[in-house]
């Protein structure tokens, strides 16, 4: 499936309309912060963990208004590690989304101060318990039809899956291997904390928003999982096999890096391979959901067989 489901274009579209109200206008003193905020918010991009966060509360209720501000807050944290990751100290990348990265635009110490104003405007969203405090349709749902010890876990699952414990933590180990040809096993754990970790708890915080159960909750972090681990795996095989045009950056960066990828250690074939079993398992997940669950699956199949 190369084009995004009708419905996840929906969720794009309404998680935009707030993330623009979120965020501060480009001219609000100080004005180049919130410029570079903006530039690399909306420097396009798929908007998969917000629109899943959606998708799963969708699963277990009517209206999904109160999830809004956690799908905008776990955008912005990706967003942020994606402009630490371009800079000169980590990734060193020059483009994202086939535009010049944030701080080739607006320097290193805006970029990086950019990334730290996502991350901290995400736990403003997600800690808010003043109806009136946001300027978007969507937090009052959230602070008066979520209960507090609901937001809490919310906030957990989130906080967790950006730090040492997840995205962060991932994202060293990924940087350590580089030239070390590591085994397998630190590859998974590369692909499933860097990436997999937010994507899981997006997952997870949708189900809680959507009042899930226990059960629903571990089904759809394990299904999270999953598909975080395959969208790292695919990301390897695009760097590879994918479209420069399409994708918006350079291809060939992780050979040229040595970066740790199931394609360095097992080949092309054999990472197609564990791409379809991973989209067997994923797909398994969500059979109990039936029809319900018809829009989590027309995404997973554009996760695992994207071409950009």
């Amino acid at each position: 499936m190369k084009n995004h489901p009708e419905r996840f274009k929906k969720q794009v579209a309404l998680v935009e309309q707030a993330m623009d109200l979120y965020l501060p206008a480009e001219d609000c003193y100080p004005e180049n912060i919130h410029k570079a905020m903006r530039y690399s918010v909306f420097a396009g991009g798929k908007r998969i963990r917000p629109a899943l966060l959606l998708l799963a509360a969708e699963l277990f209720t009517e209206s999904t208004s109160q999830a809004v501000p956690a799908a905008c807050a776990v955008e912005f944290i990706h967003t942020y590690s994606l402009i630490h990751d371009d800079l000169p100290a980590m990734d060193d990348d020059a483009y994202r989304r086939g535009q010049p990265t944030c701080h080739k635009v607006y320097g290193e110490a805006i970029a990086i101060l950019a990334g730290d104003a996502l991350l901290t405007l995400a736990f403003e969203i997600l800690s808010s318990r003043n109806p009136a405090a946001g300027p978007d349709p969507f937090s009052p749902a959230y602070a008066l039809h979520v209960a507090p010890e609901t937001r809490l876990r919310v906030i957990y699952e989130i906080a967790r899956s950006s730090g040492v414990n997840g995205m962060i933590g991932g994202q060293v180990v990924d940087m350590e291997s580089e030239g070390k040809n590591p085994g397998q096993e630190v590859i998974a754990y590369i692909n499933q904390k860097k990436t997999g970790a937010l994507i899981e708890a997006s997952l997870r915080a949708g189900v809680l928003l959507g009042g899930g159960r226990e059960e629903d909750l571990s089904r759809l972090g394990r299904f999270g999982s999953l598909l975080g681990e395959a969208f790292q795996l695919v990301d390897d095989l695009l760097d590879v096999q994918g479209d420069r045009d399409k994708m918006g950056k350079a291809g060939g960066m992780d050979a040229q890096r040595e970066k740790a990828t199931y394609v360095a250690a097992q080949g092309l074939q054999k990472t197609m391979d564990k791409r379809d079993e991973l989209y067997r398992q994923a797909m398994l997940l969500l059979a109990p959901y039936g029809d319900a669950a018809r829009a989590l699956q027309e995404i997973t199949g554009f996760v695992f067989y994207r071409d950009y």
